[in-house]
């Protein structure tokens, strides 16, 4: 066995075991009520999260807008949360939602199965039937059942439909959709007060929540901070209660003082990663000689350390430890520039070419990725421009855009189980990356049927071999490295759920914090 993957076997382990003694530690201390959270925001899109296209704006809203589902940090399984129950019928292709009863939007309105229809409708309207698992129909059956029909069957229906999230119909009705973009109405245990752009959104105790006895806190306060040295004076000026994701020179600074309150589950590792523009043949990466010409030009592990200044790791797929689609016998690509070069003059490219690194700007691991990518090429003969844009502008072109032709460089969240977020992302049926990058049918043969599995293990193999062709073999979109989640917390805060299950998800209604 070599040193790598018995590596990639303890952080497996490290990832599936940890979260146990963190969560008996927090459910021996008791709740005290009142006092105000302050939390890191991400930056703000939209609070109408049917026409969102970004997991972190579910972050921002979670004080006020709940999902149907959620997702068990210790199993990764997906259980009823406005949801009472999720019914699947894999013989009639159905999924069955049973609502709970007598919970009501903020504003006072009922939350009931003509609701989650009205989301449903707005989701498809935006281009998003597949974070519905792409249905043939759906309709309310009576005031707290929806039925999903399909016509193939998939083991990610729960998991998928779990995730929506179910903005107050009346309340858009009333307001329209530019008023929505700024105003979270949920079903959830706070109501926004005040959204100030690029400051901060105010949330105070929703007094009529469902859940008895619950919120502890008397008000949720979500700041806007991108620098990461003045994120870091917030949280030891006691400003911030909660750092999540901090840069790894905030990490040094910080963790011989305070502890580590992330869950180290796989849904909760962070991957800095790449897409070639292998959609589109005016580009030189739509050759795949060109994008194994790039793997071997890159000393990976050198990457990944590289980016997260010693605290990342490199891996194969895009995948973490642990995940279902991570594949401890592939090994990364070795350092070969020479192969590289072979690789280069083989797809018509003997003495290199000029292309564009283009990254969501607003993320040191990207900036950092992107200046070590330009100093690898550079040395095959690949000349590349670097392009920080505002996350504004990067996601103006994910839908369709093309990124100048070159590389895109980006962050986002590991997932135990990706086969939703793959068809989502990063396949025919997706929202984003229609242009940029390609769909091999076997690749989409392999996704697919790891979503039609009957059983999890068949479901874990072709996952793995979607995976494998993925970012390994065709190397369409490739991990430049991941780091284990990191969140420090102000003494006295408790079970915020930053951190623990997924990137976007929390707990604003179980948080609390001691009196002082």
């Amino acid at each position: 066995m070599t040193m790598k993957r018995l590596l990639a076997l303890v952080l497996a382990a490290m990832m599936l075991t940890a979260l146990v003694p963190a969560l008996a530690e927090e459910a021996d201390a008791t709740p005290t009520y009142g006092g105000t959270l302050t939390v890191l925001g991400y930056q703000h899109n939209t609070f109408f999260l049917p026409y969102s296209t970004t997991t972190s704006d579910r972050y921002n809203a979670a004080p006020a807008i709940e999902s149907l589902g959620r997702h068990d940090p210790e199993t990764g399984d997906t259980y009823g949360w406005l949801a009472e129950e999720f019914v699947t019928d894999a013989e009639n292709l159905t999924l069955t939602i049973k609502l709970r009863q007598g919970i009501k939007f903020s504003d006072g309105s009922d939350f009931n199965a003509a609701a989650v229809v009205w989301n449903f409708d707005k989701m498809v309207e935006f281009g998003k039937a597949s974070e519905l698992v792409s249905p043939v129909s759906y309709e309310a059956t009576d005031d707290y059942t929806v039925v999903v029909k399909y016509d193939t069957w998939a083991n990610t229906w729960a998991d998928t439909i779990g995730e929506v999230r179910i903005y107050c119909p009346a309340a858009y009705e009333a307001n329209g959709a530019d008023w929505a973009a700024i105003n979270a109405v949920g079903t959830g245990p706070f109501v926004q007060s005040e959204f100030v752009q690029d400051s901060h959104i105010t949330y105070v105790r929703n007094d009529n929540y469902w859940v008895e006895g619950q919120p502890y806190l008397d008000s949720v306060k979500v700041l806007f901070i991108s620098d990461a040295t003045t994120q870091v004076s917030a949280f030891l000026n006691g400003e911030l209660d909660v750092l999540r994701n901090p840069t790894t020179a905030a990490i040094d600074q910080l963790k011989d003082k305070y502890e580590n309150v992330a869950g180290q589950a796989p849904d909760t590792a962070g991957i800095t990663y790449m897409m070639f523009c292998s959609g589109d043949e005016a580009s030189p990466f739509y050759d795949l000689n060109v994008r194994l010409a790039v793997m071997y030009a890159v000393d990976w592990e050198d990457m990944a350390e590289g980016i997260y200044n010693g605290l990342g790791a490199a891996t194969p797929v895009f995948a973490v430890p642990g995940a279902y689609s991570y594949d401890d016998t592939l090994e990364i690509y070795p350092y070969d520039p020479e192969k590289s070069k072979e690789l280069l003059t083989a797809a018509g490219y003997p003495n290199g070419f000029d292309t564009v690194i283009t990254t969501n700007g607003e993320n040191e691991a990207n900036n950092q990725c992107a200046v070590i990518l330009q100093a690898y090429l550079s040395m095959v003969g690949i000349n590349a421009e670097i392009k920080n844009l505002t996350n504004a502008d990067f996601n103006a072109q994910k839908a369709e855009g093309t990124y100048d032709l070159g590389i895109m460089i980006n962050n986002g969240s590991s997932k135990l189980d990706f086969t939703a977020n793959y068809i989502r992302l990063y396949s025919s049926e997706g929202v984003n990356y229609k242009n940029m990058m390609a769909k091999p049918a076997d690749y989409e043969e392999a996704l697919f049927g790891a979503r039609a599995a009957k059983t999890q293990e068949e479901k874990k193999e072709l996952l793995k071999k979607a995976a494998r062709l993925f970012s390994h073999d065709y190397a369409l979109v490739v991990a430049t490295g991941y780091q284990l989640p990191y969140c420090f917390a102000q003494e006295g805060v408790h079970d915020t759920g930053i951190l623990m299950t997924t990137a976007e998800s929390w707990t604003p209604e179980k948080a609390w914090k001691e009196a002082k």
